[in-house]
């Protein structure tokens, strides 16, 4: 019998993703755990199951829902999180039998499960409610008077940071802390206590997790963790110490911290080498700067000195490291020139590339987008490989460096898609300013049209802009192209994978004139014949949401164009988004009330340019994003009504940056995008 025909790509695909990541093989490498993340149709929500493929037998076994898999060292049992009923726990799955047995309860979500080396704890970081008012307000006397019918009381807060993006509503008050379990007897004990946070939300800074991952020591007597341990301020912010974290090792017979580094930077991820000798972790030594390259960094397991172990082209490394089992290097993530490279340093400072497929983001098309890895007592590795015909799949490389099995068909579904074709392309620049000659780029053209059939292009402009896109299959240019149309993903200056000097062309200057050369590189791909030159569009989300503001305030080279999530108006945006104290001071050079700032602030912002705009243009974002938060585009749809430019603006209700609650908004911005370009 002959396969089905493949179908072209649909929106509702979305629901049809099966996306693996957090790969954890157990120390024996027998077995290997994954979270896998699908939409769930009937919820319109992401859910994440956990799945466990035996290697030796192929059996695979389904856990259900749960997060975080890690495996004792034994590799008899898991431990994973997950949720029963209204409370959070931590359960153990024994390999051998398939029994499960809840470990403990708790009222909040742990984080950063990590396993003692003999097996007996577990060590994670949970959220601490704050402790009561020592001198509670009084209540006023006509608090006697209020009814269930009355609407809620105003919110109080002097927090500075007070929203995570990618979390409902406000922060809660209370501190992430340290916590032990005792695996036998089920007690539990709060390790740590104080002023400071040891994980959550507050911790995050863009790419950087400043705290939340455990490391034990392998005489089980100590943790290692990089932190923030600096005192809260008092008087007007330091920005500095928003980016300050260092090494510390707590001792788990009393409790005593003791802080290993000054690092004068944000020190993260630190891990303490099998055999005890060495701790590494990721980082920079801050200079204010828009984008600091993070750098390996070991030391003694003692303490100092620290010493860096630059990429000698000084690409950017990711957060997660994990060391060899030998201890004589560790196995990292860069991404470079658009592939997701898996590399090994050593101790000597020598970098080898182990692998260069590593998957990217399946939606949009980011490039090394949120993978993990981790590695068996014999040296093989589980990681997530990509493709430019499927989406990640959970595979091995072998201790030889070969590469190993596929161990998931996750994608198997695309196998009855029709996958448009991708092409690479280095499209020149132009000027002195310009670090590279050329931008890497990639052209999606739909399936089965001829090269010299002229056919709608879009310019899909990534955000960050500290990110970059891959040529790997993403689902959002593929559904795009099987409606008709061929798509461009341009990697521009700072864009990730090309160097530190590529990077820092953005200092300070996001956006500026040098990024009007993509309009020079949309007329070069379209010379080369194929494009249908009246119908070329332009559209991007968060930092590319800016970029298509930016790119339609200086040119009408397009016939209509989409920013999603994006910046339009700097000054504004640096005080309403949920890191105000970090954007102000490192993206631009001072907040916007001090000196020559606000001529600085408008010559970046969209919004002061709206006047020379001419390009129809729909605007859409979620009510709850933070990052962006909505009133951007609503001011920036408003200016241009009045300046009597076509536009639209699309507000998705529940919603945050990236759209990533509700599968449903993707599928309703397929089609409001197309509809739009269509009509223009």
């Amino acid at each position: 019998m002959s396969p089905p025909p493949r179908i072209a790509f649909r929106a509702e695909d979305h629901f049809e993703l099966r996306l693996p990541s957090d790969p954890q093989i157990s120390p024996d490498g027998r077995h290997v755990a994954y979270v896998r993340t699908r939409a769930d149709v009937q919820a319109d929500g992401w859910i994440d199951e956990l799945c466990v493929v035996d290697r030796s037998t192929g059996q695979r076994h389904e856990l259900g829902s749960g997060s975080q898999p890690r495996w004792a060292p034994d590799g008899r049992s898991l431990a994973f999180a997950c949720v029963q009923g209204t409370l959070q726990a931590i359960v153990r799955w024994h390999a051998g039998s398939g029994e499960r047995q809840t470990l403990t309860t708790l009222a909040k979500a742990p984080s950063g499960l990590a396993w003692s080396p003999e097996g007996c704890r577990l060590a994670f970081v949970v959220q601490v409610p704050a402790p009561a008012a020592a001198t509670p307000n009084p209540t006023p006397d006509w608090e006697r008077l209020r009814t269930p019918q009355w609407a809620a009381p105003g919110v109080y807060t002097e927090q500075l940071v007070r929203r995570a993006e990618g979390l409902p509503g406000d922060l809660p008050a209370g501190q992430h802390h340290i916590f032990v379990l005792d695996i036998a007897s089920g007690a539990l004990r709060q390790l740590t206590e104080g002023p400071h946070d040891h994980g959550g939300p507050r911790t995050w800074i863009t790419k950087l997790a400043l705290a939340g991952h455990i490391s034990w020591a392998p005489d089980g007597r100590h943790l290692i963790m990089s932190m923030p341990r600096s005192a809260a301020q008092e008087g007007p912010h330091d920005p500095l110490a928003v980016l300050q974290s260092d090494v510390c090792e707590f001792d788990l017979s009393d409790g005593a911290v003791r802080q290993l580094t000054h690092f004068g930077g944000p020190a993260c991820q630190a891990t303490v080498s099998p055999d005890g000798q060495w701790i590494a972790f990721v980082g920079f030594r801050n200079e204010r700067k828009s984008f600091h390259t993070n750098v390996v960094h070991v030391m003694p397991r003692a303490g100092s000195p620290v010493r860096a172990l630059p990429h000698p082209e000084r690409m950017e490394v990711h957060q997660q490291l994990h060391w060899l089992p030998d201890s004589t290097g560790l196995l990292l993530l860069m991404p470079q020139a658009g592939d997701g490279c898996l590399v090994r340093l050593g101790l000597d400072g020598q970098w080898t590339t182990l692998a260069r497929d590593v998957g990217g983001s399946a939606a949009t098309g980011y490039g090394l987008y949120q993978k993990g890895l981790s590695v068996s007592r014999d040296g093989t590795v589980a990681y997530l490989r990509g493709g430019v015909s499927r989406t990640d799949e959970v595979a091995l490389l072998l201790p030889d460096g070969q590469p190993g099995e596929v161990l998931t068909d996750e994608s198997a579904w695309i196998d009855r898609r029709e996958v448009a074709p991708i092409e690479t392309l280095w499209l020149p620049t132009r000027g002195p300013g310009n670090s590279a000659p050329a931008w890497q780029a990639w052209l999606v053209r739909p399936a089965g049209v001829p090269a010299d059939r002229p056919v709608p292009l879009i310019l899909w402009l990534h955000g960050g802009p500290y990110l970059a896109w891959c040529p790997h299959l993403a689902i959002l240019p593929q559904i795009w192209a099987a409606r008709g149309y061929a798509v461009l993903m341009v990697n521009p200056r700072g864009s990730l994978g090309y160097g530190e000097a590529f990077i820092h062309e953005l200092q300070h200057d996001f956006p500026g004139p040098d990024d009007l050369q993509l309009v020079d590189m949309v007329d070069a791909v379209v010379a080369r014949g194929g494009i249908d030159a009246q119908r070329v569009h332009v559209a991007g989300e968060s930092g590319g949401g800016l970029m298509t503001a930016w790119l339609i305030s200086h040119s009408t080279r397009f016939a209509a164009a989409v920013a999603i999530y994006g910046v339009m108006d700097w000054s504004s945006t640096v005080l309403t988004q949920d890191r105000p104290d970090y954007y102000g001071y490192y993206w631009l050079p001072a907040p916007p009330w001090e000196a020559g700032m606000a001529e600085h602030y408008r010559r970046r912002s969209p919004l002061a340019l709206v006047h020379q705009v001419r390009t129809p243009t729909l605007l859409l974002c979620g009510e709850c994003d933070w990052r962006t938060p909505i009133s951007q585009s609503e001011m920036y749809f408003t200016a241009l009504k009045l300046c009597g430019v076509p536009a639209a603006l699309v507000r998705y209700p529940d919603n945050n940056h990236s759209l990533e609650w509700h599968p449903s908004h993707w599928l309703d911005l397929v089609e409001q995008v197309d509809r739009w370009f269509r009509r223009h």
